[in-house]
């Protein structure tokens, strides 16, 4: 009896500490082919909604400017989801037009410690083709910090 009320106590506190999608990701997404270890540093500011996934990618391209994207997509059961970009924003700070869009497919690993989203993202073109751009990416949530 006392274990079952322990665990009643203590569940809400479980469940509180789940680590969620939501939030801000940073990390390296690759171009130049799935193989390749050119890098640019990548941040992802996600929310889930019922199982909708709606975002801004952040990507340093190699002359210090950001180009940024609105991003939407699904979450599905398995803690894989997918990611395509919508709309470029654009203003005074990112003129940056994009040569093209992407689609990103994750693989999402919650850990108390240490959540990472792993996956390959792929040029959107009409029909799959060999000369579309391709990566991969890696990034881990960024910690609240705390006072």
């Amino acid at each position: 009896m006392k274990a079952f009320l322990l665990t009643l106590f203590l569940l809400p506190f479980c469940v509180l500490a789940q680590p969620t999608l939501d939030g801000l990701w940073e990390g390296t997404m690759t171009v130049g082919g799935i193989y390749s270890d050119q890098a640019l540093p990548m941040q992802l500011y996600l929310t889930v909604e019922e199982g909708v996934i709606k975002g801004r990618s952040y990507v340093t391209l190699p002359d210090g400017k950001v180009l940024r994207m609105d991003l939407k997509g699904r979450l599905y059961g398995d803690r894989s989801f997918s990611l395509y970009e919508m709309n470029f924003v654009g203003d005074s700070e990112n003129d940056i037009m994009p040569e093209f869009n992407r689609q990103y497919q994750i693989v999402y690993k919650p850990d108390l410690w240490d959540s990472t989203i792993r996956g390959f993202w792929q040029e959107i073109k009409p029909h799959v083709r060999e000369d579309r751009r391709r990566g991969r990416m890696v990034l881990r949530k960024r910690k609240d910090e705390r006072a």
